[in-house]
């Protein structure tokens, strides 16, 4: 196992204002040996920073639409720019690049209104803890990539009813931010068996708020198959039950479901 030290979500300054490049490091990428390709939850977490940076505003919401593959990219370069908003909230659009290629297009608002108070009305269901549960499929991507930078244990499993209930924390112990939130909201896939090896078309994320390194449960539930295609979303807590962030997301079924 090789546990990447440094958030390798994070973008730096590119040579134009508003431009942003992620330097593409093995944590980040999925995929079969030889054939590595950026994680989309990753390019998301990229998109989100670049955005923090560029408007100086925390994350509310984004969509990323993924548009191509991103197989052996040494870079991404993410550029971004203010579309509207107000004194209070920014509106945002970000283009992600490889090559030159346009790979993932994102829209997203920035900022607060305050001062406000804080009301949550989602409740994390009563499962059993990471310590009561079975350890996740670790046998997907090859070493040093992304199945090595977090843990998962499984709370519950009901492909009948197109729900899953999984925990997962970093490995390093990185803080569930709104970067790292990103990546987690983008397990959709992983929820089901027969979408398990599947392609995401978009990942709609909305923040709440961040937590320290720890656990976070993702409440999956899937709403349909159809033509293809699955759709759904999921609720994401912190293991004090905290609200973190809201997901949903549609992607192509495979062509050969995985066996369960």
């Amino acid at each position: 196992m090789s546990v990447s030290r440094f958030p390798f979500w994070r973008v730096a300054p590119g040579e134009r204002e508003g431009e942003y490049v992620l330097p593409v490091m093995p944590p980040a990428t999925v995929g079969p040996e030889g054939a590595p390709h950026v994680m989309g939850g990753v390019a998301l977490a990229a998109a989100v920073d670049a955005l923090e940076l560029a408007s100086g505003q925390t994350l509310l919401w984004s969509n990323i639409q993924f548009l191509a593959p991103t197989t052996h990219a040494e870079e991404l370069v993410v550029s971004c720019e203010q579309c509207g908003g107000g004194q209070s909230v920014g509106q945002w659009q970000a283009e992600i690049r490889s090559n030159s290629r346009l790979t993932h297009r994102v829209s997203a608002a920035l900022g607060a209104r305050e001062p406000s108070e804080q009301r949550i009305f989602a409740a994390m269901p009563d499962v059993p803890s990471p310590a009561e549960c079975e350890s996740g499929d670790r046998s997907w991507g090859v070493p040093g990539t992304l199945g090595d930078q977090l843990e998962t244990r499984v709370a519950l499993q009901d492909d009948e009813r197109g729900i899953q209930a999984l925990w997962s924390r970093s490995q390093a112990g990185f803080p569930a931010d709104s970067g790292w939130l990103a990546i987690v909201s983008d397990f959709f896939l992983g929820a089901h068996h027969a979408a398990r090896g599947g392609s995401s078309l978009d990942d709609t994320y909305r923040h709440i708020q961040s937590t320290d390194d720890g656990w976070v449960l993702s409440v999956t539930e899937l709403a349909a198959f159809d033509r293809g295609v699955v759709h759904g979303s999921a609720r994401h807590f912190a293991e004090d039950g905290r609200l973190l962030a809201i997901s949903s997301q549609s992607g192509v079924l495979p062509r050969i479901p995985r066996t369960p």
